[in-house]
């Protein structure tokens, strides 16, 4: 009965658009059990979208993040992982996701949602075509003339 009740407060306080603690998403900052946004950060977190958008591509992009020695919230590498999670994250547009549900979040957003649009719908399409854009994209001086001995044609 109590985990119930626990439960239902925690569910409606999410359809308010409350924040109810866990890990704080990169660009924010927690006051007052609010989420508020830290503008350092949340140019960090711009900049990976617009970058995003312009690449298409993940892995490059966690490559180039890394040269230019930007790190997730703990200081750590920015890998594929951490980007696809950070590029869902629906708290970014000002939402609140409460079991795949999302409702209007108390929080100001960071991104803007045609941004978040263009970025998901890159995502949205298939790995493979992603990838095969970006090789496209990449010169490479012997492309279609020089085949592996397995390579099919």
């Amino acid at each position: 009965m109590i985990g119930e009740r626990i439960r239902d407060k925690f569910a409606a306080s999410r359809r308010k658009g409350m924040w109810m603690g866990g890990n704080v998403p990169l660009g924010y900052r927690v006051e007052n059990r609010n989420l508020v946004i830290q503008e350092e950060d949340a140019a960090t977190v711009r900049m990976i979208f617009e970058r995003f958008l312009s690449i298409g591509s993940a892995t490059i992009l966690a490559r180039t993040l890394n040269a230019d020695g930007v790190t997730s919230r703990g200081g750590r590498p920015v890998d594929k992982g951490y980007l696809y999670k950070l590029l869902s994250n629906r708290v970014y547009i000002g939402e609140a996701v409460h079991k795949g549900t999302s409702y209007p979040g108390e929080h100001q957003a960071i991104i803007s949602r045609d941004l978040w649009d263009k970025v998901r719908s890159i995502i949205a399409e298939t790995p493979r075509k992603r990838a095969g854009h970006c090789r496209g994209q990449t010169p490479a001086l012997l492309r279609g003339l020089i085949f592996a001995p397995t390579a099919m044609r």
